[in-house]
């Protein structure tokens, strides 16, 4: 009985979720996009930042600095997706927006 009123409880916040959300810039369904996208390709910020690293500093300070600031990207960029899948239906933070920036791997900073 527990289970039943606690998943009737989620249909309905999530129902009255969805509906507030449309006023704002996200909704949950955008998050929950986000979040699975960023989860499942977080890694992807290792070789980017090698990439970039190379190109500002040249070769060598490129392939030794580049790995680790990549890791820590990919790292903070995969708990940002798996936090957003968990909370999805949760509009924080405010109005839906990404918690991280850019909001996915291959877009640029503004």
């Amino acid at each position: 009985m527990q289970r039943k009123l606690f998943i009737l409880f989620l249909i309905i916040y999530g129902l009255w979720t969805v509906d507030c959300g449309l006023v704002y810039a996200g909704d949950p369904i955008e998050k929950l996009g986000r979040g699975i996208t960023n989860t499942a390709t977080g890694w992807i910020e290792i070789p980017k930042e090698i990439g970039r690293n190379v190109e500002k500093s040249g070769d060598m300070a490129g392939l030794i600095v580049g790995p680790f600031k990549g890791i820590a990207k990919a790292i903070g960029r995969t708990v940002a997706g798996v936090y957003e899948v968990v909370t999805f239906l949760i509009p924080l933070p405010r109005r839906y927006e990404p918690i991280i920036e850019p909001a996915y791997v291959f877009e640029t900073k503004n």
